[in-house]
């Protein structure tokens, strides 16, 4: 990573990784519509557990940036010795997540959290046998997403890529055997989504572990050079522990989200459910496009290479602008044909025609901001990222809504997000000139 050409580097990791970001988002749209096949009610449950499902995500998720990022550097400094025990240390990261995400999410705490939403029983039943599962096999998606980043770090992002299309690809070929079950067997309903999901999981999982093990070229550490390194541990949760909130914080601001919507009609909580799963198409290339920027800068400037830094950098930035701006386009034009999809009421195609136009004028910016974020990440610095991302999800939309939502309704909550892209980005561009003055020891003209 450190002398082949960045153009051809950037194509290398982040192909693979744009590839499987699409395919979880298709996989998202397309356990929505299997899901739907039970009901409305079902339908209901499964969104509103979404958040969940995707702070447990990010706890595994965010261990594995902070891990990657780590890891990238010191395999830049050629230090064997700390990579081996970053390995190690990844191992004991998963265990005490997986034991936090069953302390956290017990019975009584997912209970709770589906009548902040509804009284109806059905859907806090549906809810609630749904959710158990996912979170009692939650090690699956934890050690998944972290043995993903290790196998990135290495410049294996091929792996990673398919690790993630085995579980994919083993979750939709199973929803439907074992949501409505064959032949009148195997019949599970909302929890055969579930068990496809975990099931799902293992199996990338179970790839991702024999890769790390098969391949001769990844540092793996030996048992009596595995101990226990407070100061790594510090190290990665430096950057991993702002990417857990970050990738927190966007599931945790729909909670109180559609407590707002709510308020509104229940339309209004569907259509936010239905426009966070269709945009991921957009942010997921985004998305894919960051994960494969984060080992090449992290590596670069573990080397003093900063040059290639930089360069990578603008070229991550300019292939971001592309992305979101051809996003913007379709969901402007679009709106109607791609809420058509889901079959939805005709109030529903309606607000939300108006609902796309706004949010997808954020699109560019937000893109920039991510760019921007993973830049900080793989810098080591993980608290600017969690700046950015607190002003784009929370701080800025919140306050816009408080103040607004009297006199603008509905349209606020659209608005208010669009306007703190806008905001977020000229933060993030004055952040990023100061850490290029600073730590890059370039001068900004």
């Amino acid at each position: 990573m450190g002398e082949e050409k960045i153009s051809k580097l950037a194509f290398k990791l982040s192909i693979p990784m744009i590839i499987s970001m699409i395919s979880m988002a298709i996989y998202n749209i397309v356990d929505t519509i299997f899901v739907s096949g039970i009901g409305e009610n079902a339908l209901t449950a499964v969104s509103l557990s979404f958040p969940i499902q995707v702070i447990i995500s990010a706890i595994g998720l965010g261990s594995g940036i902070g891990i990657n990022s780590l890891l990238a550097k010191m395999l830049g400094k050629k230090d064997e010795k700390t990579s081996k025990n970053i390995i190690f240390t990844s191992l004991l990261s998963g265990i005490i997540c997986f034991l936090l995400v069953i302390l956290i999410f017990n019975k009584n705490v997912l209970i709770k959290f589906f009548e902040l939403f509804t009284c109806n029983k059905e859907i806090l039943n549906l809810g609630y046998n749904y959710l158990r599962i996912i979170v009692i096999f939650s090690f699956t998606t934890i050690f998944s997403n972290i043995f993903n980043k290790i196998l990135e770090a290495y410049g294996k992002a091929k792996l990673s890529m398919i690790s993630q299309f085995i579980g994919i690809i083993t979750n939709i070929i199973l929803d439907p055997l074992l949501i409505y079950g064959v032949n009148g067997c195997f019949s599970f309903g909302i929890k055969g989504a579930a068990y496809a999901t975990i099931i799902g999981s293992a199996f990338g999982m179970i790839f991702s572990l024999f890769s790390i093990i098969c391949l001769k070229d990844i540092y793996k550490p030996k048992l009596n050079e595995c101990y226990i390194n407070f100061k790594l541990f510090t190290k990665i949760y430096k950057v991993g522990l702002p990417s857990i909130i970050l990738e927190s914080v966007a599931p945790i601001t729909t909670i109180v989200l559609n407590n707002i919507l709510i308020k509104f009609s229940e339309d209004a909580v569907t259509l936010y459910g239905l426009y966070y799963k269709t945009q991921s198409f957009i942010f997921m290339i985004i998305s894919g496009l960051n994960y494969g920027m984060i080992p090449i800068v992290a590596f670069n400037y573990g080397a003093n290479k900063k040059e290639r830094v930089l360069e990578a950098i603008k070229l991550f930035s300019k292939i971001s602008f592309i992305v979101t701006a051809i996003g913007t386009l379709i969901f402007a034009v679009f709106a109607k044909n791609i809420l058509g999809i889901f079959n939805v009421s005709e109030n529903i195609l309606m607000i939300g025609e108006i609902a796309f136009r706004i949010l997808c004028i954020g699109f560019i910016f937000a893109g920039q901001c991510f760019i921007i974020s993973s830049v900080f990440q793989a810098l080591g610095n993980g608290k600017e990222s969690l700046i950015i991302f607190l002003i784009r999800k929370v701080i800025v939309p919140f306050l816009f809504i408080y103040f607004s939502i009297d006199i603008l309704g509905l349209n606020a909550v659209w608005i208010s997000f669009t306007l703190a892209e806008i905001i977020a980005f000229i933060i993030a561009e004055v952040m990023y000139k100061n850490k290029k003055k600073k730590d890059l020891n370039i001068n900004i003209s």
